[in-house]
């Protein structure tokens, strides 16, 4: 029998797991201390493995999901109860993105488990089932290697995710057994169905692509630009917060945001074919339907789960996007659009909006956006860009002009305090310099992961854009009162007391509390030149530059 872990004696499950560790190459694995894995901590000792420290759980998820981008995989190590508490709202940001990560966790001895009796004590498995792709407590007597080996190939499948073990305290400091286990491997995946998608193709007048973070994780981001400039296709990324670029930012049929510079796109397509995307997800759903002019909407994810999951299309297909963007652009090959089909394509590629604005006070916001942003056009060539950016993220994808989309990162969750953290990993993992924009809101929810930016003096450059508080709270606050009408609510938006042009400490201060340098920038100052110092100075350690963007009031 192949593949059998007969080469191991009986061993706790803390060597186990380090055991499993060095045999995948994992070069560092992401915690805190916590008294149950202290075990696992020390066996630790004995490989080349390098435990990065964080100082709270939800910083222990989001670096290794940076990591796990570059690297294929990560490891984070929680505490029973409240780490994985802490730890689940970056769980939620890993499984919206489809990162492939191990989360293991401790738990209290087999002999004790009852469901809340102890300290730190919980039934972990129902908390985090719902964003991940295996969930098992591992008490005495179950083989351990065998469960690593299952989660593993549940993280990294198709599609991939979080997986979450639990192991009882017994568990990982008693010998426990070692089961003979074949390893099964993957058979490709079937050979997608393309010939509707292209023949409704070949002969749109007005075709439209909407690439999400999928395309680029399967693969598929250079086949579309391929199909894009040969077809005069135009491509839009999916819509609001996206955790990677399908094709590239600087590319000649890359529109940026979906309802941004493809505005009129949405509007008018005949023919619109969604790859790797879900199909639209909004905080706050429109009324009106999307694509109001298609004759034919596609959708392919490699997620059963993700196809319609919000809104109906014409025509599914769950399918590794890259795989189908592959026999795709093989089939418009063999019959290409006939020439009536094609006439027009380039000028419709070519469209722009004209002088688009958010309404009312958001217009001097975005206005600042703009502003900061621009001398950040070429970061991409430059190293990674993390972006939690909130409601500028539209912004920062279209001021973006590389050639090459690969080396940027975000998240679809919407869970604030992911940035700090996923810069430390994507640090770590890739070697490369590392420009980290946020929100102020942002990093004041991922004020903990400054910590370990400082802590292993890592090449992180911070662009705070300063709104003076949480200026999408705000939009919705000042749309609210203004849906009551004057007279039945005359006063002006309180803000919920969070306008922090009067209160709380200033953001870089906070920043500058962790030992990082920290530069406040004004509208006197030569932005692209502070942007360029601050790249060079990120060589000896993180740095950070506060751009204040204004209170749309003001």
């Amino acid at each position: 029998m192949a593949d059998l872990f007969t080469d191991c004696e009986t061993e706790t499950g803390a060597r186990e797991i380090v055991r499993f560790l060095a045999d995948h190459g994992y070069r560092h694995v992401f915690g805190l201390p916590g008294s149950q894995l202290v075990s696992v901590f020390h066996e630790m000792q004995n490989a080349d493995i390098v435990l990065v420290p964080t100082i709270h759980e939800s910083v222990t998820m989001a670096a290794a999901d940076g990591y796990a981008r570059v690297a294929g995989s990560a490891v984070a190590m929680v505490y029973m109860l409240p780490g994985t508490a802490n730890a689940l709202a970056n769980i939620y940001n890993a499984s919206r993105d489809e990162t492939p990560l191990l989360v293991l966790a401790s738990q209290q001895l087999s002999t004790v488990r009852s469901e809340r009796g102890a300290f730190c004590e919980g039934d972990l498995v129902p908390l985090v089932r719902p964003f991940t792709r295996l969930a098992k407590e591992l008490t005495k007597g179950t083989p351990v290697r065998s469960w690593l080996e299952k989660a593993l190939r549940a993280a990294s499948g198709t599609p991939g995710g979080p997986a979450y073990l639990s192991f009882t305290e017994d568990v990982m400091v008693e010998p426990g057994p070692v089961v003979d286990e074949r390893l099964s491997q993957r058979a490709p995946d079937p050979i997608p169905d393309v010939s509707e998608v292209a023949e409704r193709l070949r002969t749109a007048r007005k075709p439209l692509i909407v690439v999400g973070g999928q395309l680029r994780r399967y693969g598929g981001s250079e086949v579309v630009e391929s199909l894009a400039a040969r077809y005069d296709i135009p491509v839009a990324f999916e819509l609001g917060l996206i955790d990677a670029l399908g094709i590239a930012p600087g590319h000649s049929h890359c529109l940026g945001g979906l309802l941004t510079g493809g505005a009129i796109h949405e509007r008018e397509a005949d023919v619109v074919l969604m790859l790797g995307t879900r199909f639209l997800t909004e905080a706050s759903p429109r009324k009106t339907p999307y694509f109001e002019a298609a004759e034919f909407v596609a959708q392919v994810n490699a997620d059963q789960d993700k196809l319609e999951d919000t809104r109906k299309a014409d025509w599914v297909c769950a399918s590794d996007p890259a795989a189908f963007a592959r026999e795709l652009f093989d089939a418009l090959d063999a019959d290409p659009p006939a020439a009536e089909a094609m006439a027009g394509r380039a000028e419709w590629a070519a469209k722009r909006p004209e002088g688009k604005m958010p309404p009312g006070a958001l217009a001097t916001l975005f206005e600042g956006f703009g502003r900061c942003l621009a001398p950040l056009h070429d970061a991409l060539d430059r190293g990674w860009v993390v972006d939690e950016s909130v409601m500028a993220s539209t912004v920062l994808t279209a001021v973006l002009n590389s050639k090459d989309g690969s080396r940027y990162a975000g998240t679809s969750g919407a869970s604030l305090g992911w940035a700090t953290g996923a810069a430390a990993g994507i640090a770590l993992a890739s070697g490369d310099p590392v420009t980290c924009v946020l929100g102020d809101g942002s990093v004041r929810f991922g004020t903990q992961g400054l910590w370990t930016i400082r802590t292993m003096n890592l090449p992180v450059t911070l662009i705070i854009l300063d709104n003076k508080g949480y200026a999408s709270t705000r939009n919705y606050e000042r749309a609210y009162v203004e849906s009551l009408g004057a007279e039945a609510s005359p006063q002006r938006p309180s803000y919920s007391n969070m306008d922090m042009r009067e209160t709380g400490p200033d953001v870089a201060d906070m920043i500058a509390g962790f030992g990082i340098p920290t530069r406040t920038l004004s509208d006197q100052d030569d932005l692209r030149a502070a942007v360029e110092q601050a790249w060079a100075e990120s060589a000896n350690g993180p740095n950070a530059l506060i751009m204040p963007v204004g209170f749309e009031d003001e």
